[in-house]
Formats: structure tokens, sequence, C-alpha cells
């Protein structure tokens, strides 16, 4: 799968000359018609009770069952998962709901006018008029309009939502619809600052997003990380990531499958492994190139796309990673050392490559077994492995596999290997891997 640079190239001048609105610019950036203006109003102040299917993308399927159903199903998965979810920093709770709003906007009025990555930030349905950075009488406008769908997920700091975009531009339309893209959102809960968040995306992320606009990326690049196409700022004041829907995530998935095979073996095949496992390594050294630190890499935190018997698996969940304080037992000894010494926010460096290391290890527990890493004890018995505690992994685990692992929990950093090595060891040992090296190397070469 290849990057969209020439998507971005299309998206890069969602602007406007100053001057007085046409009808057309007043449909587009204002107030939709009655109708659908309360339709859009309900889906920013009271997503939760916005459960029509009429929101989602028209190639969907109904869901099966009421509405009702549907909400119980939604509200019973996000409870179980409440006890995996990542810790994260509070917001300052001194601040008024109108305070927060106005803050939010002049934040995102600053994020529009950066001139390396200010077209990665857009407003739907309403405009700002921020003025664009270099283009002199120029100001950002609507991008189009927004319907919010179906809750369908949550984590600590957000809710994921099924979304439709009806857009500006005649022929981004034609490039997603050719492409058959569907949406979610991803969306920040009621009370959360845009200044505290922003602090907390990583500079070489908005760095890669300013590549994406200047159209300099190359067309070969192999996708393995998770499609975040926009920043949104709704008209309630909440900040929204606008991102491509895939499957599934894997934590999912590994559900999934070990309830159709059962709990005597790992979810799956050990070809299917090695491949999954080497594709979350390739994203995980995607984000390290650019000196992003994951700090919450987990089965949970990577979406996938299933093709019959084939799995595309992309990282997630690294654009507010800066701030996150990780989740249980995926967390590094030397993090959980520093929250147990109530150390965490003056011990920064503890969220390292390194650590990022450790936590892929456990997700390839995840992978390998398809159970929680000391899924017995409490989340909070840091002892287990403060205390040198080590899970084992099955025997049906191959002794070059069970080497990597084992390395990537070792209670020192420094002896944990680099993502380049690791993919390194499964491009030499895995023939699944190596096989998948060579078809794409096959593919460049058609490419030139």
């Amino acid at each position: 799968m290849t990057s969209n640079c020439c998507a971005f190239s299309c998206f890069s001048s969602c602007t406007r000359k100053c001057k007085r609105p046409s009808k057309e610019d007043l449909e587009l950036s204002g107030p939709m018609n009655a109708s659908s203006n309360s339709r859009y109003v309900t889906a920013c102040t009271t997503l939760g009770e916005y459960a029509t299917t009429s929101a989602l993308p028209s190639s969907d399927p109904a869901p099966s069952g009421s509405s009702m159903e549907r909400n119980e199903s939604v509200e019973e998965s996000i409870e179980g998962s409440k006890s995996h979810w990542s810790e994260v920093v509070k917001s300052d709770p001194s601040i008024t709901d109108d305070e927060l709003v106005k803050d939010n906007r002049a934040v995102f009025r600053e994020l529009q006018s950066h001139p390396i990555w200010g077209g990665f930030f857009r407003t739907f349905g309403y405009a700002l008029e921020t003025p664009v950075a270099g283009m002199p009488g120029y100001i950002h406008v609507s991008s189009g309009k927004l319907i919010v769908g179906e809750k369908f997920a949550e984590g600590g700091q957000a809710e994921l939502f099924h979304a439709r975009v009806i857009w500006y531009k005649s022929k981004i339309i034609k490039y997603f619809l050719k492409r058959g893209y569907e949406w979610v959102m991803k969306v920040f809960k009621k009370g959360t600052s845009l200044r505290q968040l922003q602090s907390q995306w990583p500079l070489g992320y908005l760095q890669f997003r300013g590549e994406l606009g200047s159209n300099s990326i190359d067309p070969k690049l192999v996708r393995y990380y998770c499609e975040v196409f926009f920043g949104i700022l709704l008209e309630d004041g909440r900040f929204a990531f606008l991102m491509k829907r895939e499957h599934k995530d894997l934590r999912k998935l590994i559900d999934q499958r070990m309830l159709e095979i059962g709990q005597g073996e790992g979810p799956f095949s050990k070809e299917d492994g090695e491949l999954i496992m080497y594709k979350i390594a390739c994203g995980m050294n995607w984000l390290h190139e650019r000196n992003i630190i994951h700090r919450d890499l987990k089965a949970s935190n990577v979406l996938c796309r299933v093709y019959g018997n084939a799995y595309q698996v992309y990282v997630a969940d690294f654009e507010c990673s800066i701030g996150v304080i990780g989740t249980g037992f995926w967390r590094a000894p030397e993090i959980l050392q520093a929250i147990k010494d109530r150390m965490i926010y003056e011990k920064i460096e503890v969220f390292s490559k390194k650590a990022d290391v450790y936590a892929y290890g456990m997700t390839c527990y995840e992978i390998l077994t398809g159970k929680f890493p000391f899924g017995n004890h409490s989340n909070r018995d840091y002892d287990i492995v403060l205390n040198d505690g080590q899970l084992e992994l099955p025997e049906y685990v191959e002794d070059w596999i069970d080497k990597i692992v084992k390395r990537c929990w070792n209670k020192n950093p420094i002896d944990r290997p680099s993502f380049i090595e690791i993919l390194d060891l499964f491009a030499n040992n895995s023939a699944r891997v190596s096989n998948h090296i060579k078809k794409l190397k096959i593919r460049d070469d058609n490419l030139k």
C-alpha cells in the first residue's frame, strides 16, 4: 500500500481569497439547511445519542439488531476494555467550559496559520477564516460537511465514531470514492484542552504531515502506520482527528480467533504470526526514524485489515503520545518503577525507544499466545515485574522468536534490541517474511 501524497496535493489548497461569500460558500462553510443543521448540531453536542445508520458510509451494510441492542453491545465492550485503558495526563479542572472553547479556537487558529502543517488542520460546516501562511489575502474555509455517526469505541482520552464526509472539492470526492475510503473520528472528550493536547503531539509526526502537503513522499513507501488525515475543531470546541477506517483492532481479531480456535494454541499460524510481528516492527521503526516514541504499544493500538486469510496491520494511537503513561504490564520496568516511586513526571527519560521495544515484546506475547501479559495479576501489582518475574512462551514458539521476545523484555534497556535489529532477525529467520520482502522488491522494481 502506497503513501497518499497525490491525495494531499489536491487537499493543500482548501482556501479562498477574502471576498463576499457566495451562496455556495455559505452552504459549505456556514450553517447547513434547517434539517441538516439540526442533525449536525446533534452530532457535535450529544454524540452518544446520535445512533443512526444513515451516518455510516453508504457502502456499509446496515448494522444488525436494533439501535438499543447495538448501543448496549458497544457499552458492554467499552466497559470490558476499561481495565486496559491507557493512563494519560489529566486536564486542568479549574478552567470553565466557555473559557476552554474560546482557548481551543485560539489555539486552532494558530495551528491553521502554521507555514508547514497548517493545511492539516481543518473545519467542517463552518470556518474560523484563519489567514493562510504565505498567501496574503487568503483564508482557510470549510472543507465540506461532516456527519458524525454511532460511537463504537472509547479509551482514556477519546471516543471513536463512524463518520461520513461530504467534501468541498469534487476531485477529493472522486479520489476517495475511487479508493473506497471510509472514515472514523477520534473525538477527544469534553474538557480536553487543545493547548495541552498539542503539547502531546510528536513534532516528527507534524513534520511528516508537512512533507505530505509538499508532495515529497516516496510513492513506493509501504504504510505500516495508521492514517490520520486531518485535525478538526468541531463547532462545540472539541478537537478530533479524522482517520481512515480500518476493519478492527488487532486485540479484537486475536479474541475472535481464540474463540474460533480454542485456548490450546495461539491465535495465528506460525507464518501469519511472524508476518504480523514483522509488520508491527516496521511500523515502530518508521516512528523511531522520526523520533516518535509511541509510549503505549499493545495489540489494541494496532489496527488491521483482513483480506481472507491475510492481514495488513498498522501501528496506531501515536498521534498524541507525549503525555501518555502507557498501559499496565505493557510498560517497561523502568516506567513501572518511576510510577511506584511517584516520580513519573520527573523521570521523562524512561519513555524511550527501548521502552517501546519492551512493549513490542508484550504485544508479541499477545500475538503468540492470545493472552494479556500477566493477565492473572492486578494491573497495579508492579512488583511481579520489578522482582524479575517473567512470562513464559509456549513450547510451540520457535527458539529464535523466543529469544527475540525475551531480549525485548530485558530489565536493562541497553540490552534490548533496536527495531532495525528486530527486522533483520525476522528477515533472516522467517521464510514468510523473506518472501514478503522479495515481493515488495519486485513491486518497487516495477514502479521504477
